[in-house]
């Protein structure tokens, strides 16, 4: 990512660092009043070693870091960045001259080469480029050094005392570079697995669980036919009237509060629910990965506490609410329609039937065909209807899903 250097003023006003840069400026925020410690640490050192172009070279690095810093609250990043950068690099070669290589290798040098590819202004290759112009520096650097004397000639015990002394200036510079990082991918990582899990459970409340299984493995079409499954249709009676001259948000509260209990009631009796289309609800029972036994009986027991929860509802008007539904069972097919906003859906004669059970039925039951009310039984009590003018299939003996027996 190449950064905008419209948001990099040479001297801004003060402001929130625009959202590409957090991640840069909260690491920034340590690394510079670090690096302005840490060379006041070294000045103390080469003090008392007696290396008086290192302590110069110190005195000056410490204002440059508080000038780095004080640069990066005011909203300047891209220019304390390039002193940070040039400050290590020379830095590090006078150490080397001044002292040996040992310094230089482990106390500048590292952070130099972190720093060059931890910044969003150059792309990847131009951090590579310099981090190996870095590394040839260096090398170029210690062979010249190994091949001459440095320039003070530092007593052993000192050397060993500063030896420590820089271990633990490069354990903490080290720690400040990656800590931050690792903090940042971790959280990158929680929000990457938070999004996954709401992705998971938006797709599974769109799709069964089989068919978003065989969309995520890269299925390009997912289709099924089903041997035998029950389709049940339920609507308000009287939505139209009841709906007529509330305000949308009413309405759609009360359907809301009709479909709430009509999922519950899915989710209980392992159905599956399809869609809705305005006042109107679709489920079906016998999906694969749903719950064994009868896609009959679990299609039937939603239908008798869909019935029995609606009606129990208080209506803002004072009118009882009554679901008016439709039952059927038999052989279907289903599948993920569309390319975009797609949607699973269900077709076949069995839910066309259910579809008319729910059509030619009355407010408050719940009509299926005879068929499977004979199936049903004597698990299930219901009442012959008789004959009813089924469009498409003419006359169909019918009967009335009363209750549980």
């Amino acid at each position: 990512m190449v950064f905008d250097p419209v948001f990099d003023p040479i001297l801004g006003p003060a402001q929130a660092p625009p959202e590409p840069m957090r991640r840069y400026v909260r690491y920034w925020s340590v690394l510079y009043p670090l690096g302005a410690a840490v060379h006041l640490v070294a000045l103390l050192v080469f003090l008392d070693a007696g290396a008086w172009l290192m302590v110069w070279v110190n005195g000056v690095s410490v204002p440059l870091y508080l000038a780095c810093t004080w640069m990066l609250r005011r909203g300047v990043y891209r220019v304390p960045y390039g002193l940070a950068m040039a400050e290590l690099a020379v830095h590090g070669a006078l150490a080397v001259i001044s002292v040996g290589p040992l310094p230089g290798l482990q106390s500048f040098v590292f952070p130099c080469v972190v720093l060059a590819f931890v910044q969003p202004f150059y792309p990847l290759r131009a951090s590579l480029a310099l981090a190996a112009a870095v590394a040839a520096f260096t090398s170029a650097l210690m062979a010249v050094s190994i091949l001459g004397e440095p320039l003070y000639d530092v007593p052993t015990w000192k050397l060993a005392r500063n030896g420590a002394v820089t271990s633990f200036i490069f354990t903490a510079v080290v720690v400040a570079m990656v800590l931050p990082f690792i903090l940042e991918s971790r959280r990158a990582e929680a929000e990457l697995e938070a999004a996954y899990d709401r992705s998971e459970t938006l797709l599974l409340n769109i799709l069964p669980v089989d068919a978003a299984e065989r969309l995520k493995a890269g299925a390009e079409r997912v289709v099924d036919e089903h041997d035998r499954v029950a389709v049940l249709f339920a609507d308000l009676a009287g939505f139209t009237a009841l709906s007529d001259g509330r305000p949308p948000g009413e309405v759609a509260a009360l359907l809301d509060r009709v479909f709430a209990i009509c999922d519950a009631a899915a989710e209980r009796h392992g159905a599956e629910k399809i869609k809705t289309i305005g006042d109107a609800y679709m489920a079906v029972a016998g999906l694969p990965g749903g719950r064994g036994g009868p896609p009959e009986a679990a299609a039937a027991a939603m239908a008798l506490e869909i019935r029995d929860a609606v009606a129990a509802l208080p209506d803002p008007a004072g009118a009882p609410l009554r679901l008016r539904i439709g039952l059927n069972a038999g052989p279907a097919s289903s599948g993920v329609i569309g390319r975009r906003k797609f949607a699973y859906d269900l077709w076949g004669d069995a839910v066309n039937v259910a579809a008319r059970m729910e059509a030619t039925g009355e407010p408050g039951r719940i009509q299926l065909p005879q068929d499977m009310a004979d199936a049903l039984a004597p698990a299930f009590r219901s009442a012959p209807r008789g004959e009813v003018e089924v469009k498409g299939k003419g006359p169909m003996r019918t009967a009335w899903l009363e209750g549980a027996s």
